[in-house]
């Protein structure tokens, strides 16, 4: 199944579509039938559902976690920074950078946080989690599908975008979220789960953002953070 995207259940098929993606092959149990009928019907040249008993349709996904709806898409061309980074405008435009996450799941609420909290693209580092493994896909509910993404070779990279740079760190000296002037077009670089940014993505990065914590806590998962971050220094 190489060069395949695979989606677990009726949502992430519809969210796949909506994104432009064309599925390959679909299953389904007999319950969800009636549903891969109609979809098949609106959307058009969508291929024959495929109708499973429970267990061979989980066979065939490799494990019973399927949610009736089974499909195969064929995996979208990866991006270039540059193409997720086009003229935003005037107005205030904010990207969110993960140069070093490694865990799938934070991945995926990153993505559905930064979808949702208006955040126009996601850029990655070099290695690091699939955007469209399924983990990812599951835990963004398709959010990977529709916001921009792309890696960056490098942390010299970083000073292409266009966009200020700022590194949300665990740092007394670093500026306060709470009284922080951003600029219009901004970048918000987090790290890594367990050490942060590296000091190579740290001196990249032109200003130093911190979250003050408080009651004993001494830091947040990093997909929570970046909701934080983002939501404290949106546009609306």
């Amino acid at each position: 199944m190489d060069g395949l995207v695979a989606l677990e259940g009726a949502f992430l098929v519809e969210r796949a579509l909506a994104a432009g993606l064309r599925l390959e092959r679909l299953y389904c149990v007999p319950a969800r039938e009636p549903w891969a009928l109609a979809l098949a019907g609106a959307e058009g040249a969508l291929p024959p559902p495929t109708v499973l008993r429970e267990s061979e349709l989980a066979e065939i996904a490799g494990y019973p976690f399927h949610r009736g709806v089974y499909a195969l898409a064929p995996r979208p061309a990866e991006r270039i920074p540059g193409d997720c980074l086009p003229g935003f405008g005037s107005g205030r435009e904010t990207i969110l950078v993960l140069p070093e996450l490694a865990d799938p799941e934070n991945l995926g609420a990153a993505f559905r946080n930064a979808a949702a909290l208006g955040c126009r693209a996601l850029l990655l580092g070099p290695n690091g989690p699939d955007p469209l493994c399924r983990r990812v896909l599951r835990v963004s509910m398709g959010s990977c599908l529709r916001l921009p993404w792309a890696r960056l070779p490098d942390p010299d990279s970083l000073g292409g975008l266009g966009f200020e740079t700022a590194a949300c760190v665990l740092d007394p000296e670093a500026q306060d979220l709470r009284s922080w002037a951003r600029p219009e077009r901004l970048a918000l670089v987090l790290g890594n789960e367990a050490f942060g940014l590296s000091e190579p993505w740290l001196a990249a990065c032109r200003h130093r953002v911190t979250l003050p914590m408080l009651g004993g806590a001494d830091s947040l998962n990093v997909s929570t953070a970046a909701a934080v971050f983002l939501y404290a220094l949106s546009s609306g």
